[in-house]
């Protein structure tokens, strides 16, 4: 399952991430509970730069990432699927990532 609604970048060039849109992150956690019975697999997607993408990895520790590097070589789009037990578990996945240096979540 795939929600839209959710589309946030950290920052390419700063030293500190991007504020979350709490509202957004509001909205995705009302949609993902109405449409979704928990516990959940999740399909969480990434563009990264290539130099941050163990940063990505860490995140997921036990599932298994697919990664796919671009034609230029300078990022990495991350896929992976992971079990959670809540909405509230989606958003907090979602809040760590936008810490990541470049990170763009999709």
């Amino acid at each position: 399952m795939v929600f839209n609604v959710f589309n946030f970048k950290g920052t390419a060039m700063a030293d500190e991430p991007q504020s979350l849109d709490e509202p957004r992150l509001q909205r995705l956690a009302e949609m993902l509970d109405q449409q979704t019975t928990w516990p959940a697999d999740y399909l969480f997607k990434f563009i990264v730069p290539v130099n941050e993408a163990d940063e990505v990895k860490a995140l997921f520790l036990n599932e298994a990432l697919t990664m796919r590097e671009s034609r230029t070589g300078k990022y990495v789009s991350v896929s992976v699927n992971q079990r959670v037990a809540s909405s509230a578990e989606v958003v907090a996945f979602y809040r760590s990532a936008a810490k990541i240096k470049g990170l763009i979540s999709l």
